[in-house]
C-alpha cells in the first residue's frame, strides 16, 4: 500500500512542478494564471495522498487494495510514461504546446485506477474530492476551449477528455454504488469489510459494524405503494450518510437494509452513532403521495470487534451475524431503537 501511495504522490507532485514551471515562463498572462491555479490544485491533490500515506503509517488505513503488487506495477508505469514526456526545459514552449502538454498531463491523470483509490481509501470524502478534480479538469479544458475554435481538432481533444473523465466516473458508480440510494453497494462492503476487519485484529483497534433496518417497509410499500418505498429508501440513505463519519462507510446491504462500518468506534462510540442515526431518521420529512407525512424509522444492531493486537481477524460472516442478532433484539424490543453492542475480543465475548 505505501508503493501505491508514493506513486499518487509522485505523478501529482511531477504534475504541480510541471504547472508552475510553464507558468513561470509563459508569456499569455491568462493562461499563465490558469496553469498557476493549476499547480495550487495539484498540491491539493499532493495533500490528499500525503495524508492517506501518513493514516496508513499510522495503521489507521487498511491495505484496501486486493492486487497490491499489479497495482503498484500498473503506477509505477503510469509515472514511468509520464516522467518521459515532460522536457526538461520549459523556456521555449508556446502557449498551444504548453496546452498540449497539460492536456497529456490530464490523461494519464483521469486513469479509473485513480478514482478507484479515492474511492476505496476515503469513501466518505470522495464525493468532494471527484467534484474538485472536476473542476480542475474543466479549467483546463476551458482554457483550451480559448485558444482554439470550437470546430478545431484541439477543441475536439479537450471535449474528448472532460467525456472520458466522466464516463470513468459514472463506471466506477455503476461497479460500487447502488443504482436507486446513490450509496455504496454490497460489493463495496465485500471489499472494505474484510480490510477493515484485518486492520482491527493487526492493530488492536476497536471496528464497529452495523445493521440499520427500515421499521415496517412492507406496510409502507402497501399502503403508499412503491415509489413511496423507493423515496424513503433514498430520503433514509441520505440521513445515514450524513449521520456517519467522514472515516465511516454505508453501504445497501439489502432490500430495506443497510450496513455501516465504522472503524476506531468502541462500545460508547457506538451509542453515539446509533443515536445520531436514530435522530436523523426520524427528523426526515418525507410527503406521501396523499400529502401526508410518512413517518420513518429505523432498528440497529451492532458488534465492536475489539481484539488485541496481533489476533487473527474476525470472520466477516461473524461479524455480521452478531450484529443481525442485535438487529433482531432491537426490532423484538419495539423497533425505532438501537440495541446495545455486542462486543468481541478483550472486553466481550
Amino acid at each position: 500500500m505505501r508503493e501505491i501511495l508514493e506513486h499518487c504522490v509522485a505523478m501529482d507532485t511531477l504534475a504541480e512542478q510541471t504547472y508552475a514551471s510553464m507558468a513561470a515562463v509563459c508569456d499569455d498572462p491568462e493562461l499563465a494564471e490558469t496553469l498557476r491555479v493549476m499547480s495550487r490544485e495539484e498540491g491539493s491533490h499532493v495533500a490528499w495522498w500525503r495524508d492517506l500515506l501518513r493514516a496508513w503509517e499510522e495503521g489507521l488505513l487498511p491495505d484496501v487494495v486486493n492486487d497490491t503488487a499489479g497495482l503498484a506495477a500498473r503506477l509505477e508505469s503510469l509515472e514511468l510514461e509520464l516522467r518521459q514526456l515532460l522536457p526538461s526545459d520549459f523556456t521555449d514552449c508556446e502557449p498551444q504546446a504548453m496546452l498540449a502538454l497539460a492536456a497529456r498531463i490530464e490523461f494519464f491523470m483521469i486513469d479509473p485506477i485513480f478514482g478507484e483509490l479515492i474511492d476505496l481509501t476515503e469513501p466518505g470524502r470522495a464525493e468532494q474530492r471527484h467534484q474538485a478534480y472536476d473542476r480542475h479538469l474543466q479549467r483546463l479544458v476551458e482554457a483550451i476551449e480559448r485558444h482554439y475554435a470550437g470546430d478545431t481538432l484541439p477543441a475536439f481533444l479537450a471535449s474528448i477528455l472532460s467525456r472520458t473523465w466522466r464516463d470513468n466516473l459514472r463506471l466506477a458508480v455503476f461497479a460500487t454504488r447502488d443504482p436507486l440510494t446513490g450509496i455504496h453497494n454490497r460489493r463495496a462492503l465485500d471489499t472494505h469489510l474484510p480490510q477493515w476487519a484485518a486492520w482491527s485484529a493487526r492493530y488492536g483497534r476497536p471496528l464497529a459494524v452495523l445493521l440499520v433496518d427500515v421499521d415496517r417497509f412492507k406496510e409502507l410499500n402497501d399502503e403508499h405503494g412503491h415509489a413511496a418505498g423507493d423515496a424513503a429508501l433514498e430520503a433514509i440513505a441520505q440521513g445515514v450518510s450524513r449521520a456517519i463519519r467522514a472515516s465511516d462507510l454505508v453501504v445497501r446491504y439489502g432490500g430495506d437494509e443497510f450496513a455501516v462500518i465504522a472503524p476506531e468506534t468502541d462500545a460508547d462510540e457506538y451509542c453515539l452513532l446509533t443515536d445520531r442515526i436514530l435522530q436523523t431518521v426520524r427528523a426526515i420529512e418525507l410527503i406521501g403521495p396523499d400529502g401526508t407525512r410518512l413517518s420513518l424509522s429505523v432498528s440497529i444492531g451492532g458488534v465492536v470487534a475489539a481484539d488485541d493486537a496481533g489476533s487473527l481477524p474476525r470472520s466477516i460472516d461473524r461479524l455480521l451475524a452478531t450484529a443481525d442478532q442485535g438487529l433482531y433484539s432491537a426490532k423484538q424490543a419495539g423497533r425505532d431503537r438501537a440495541a446495545d453492542p455486542i462486543v468481541l475480543g478483550r472486553t466481550g465475548t
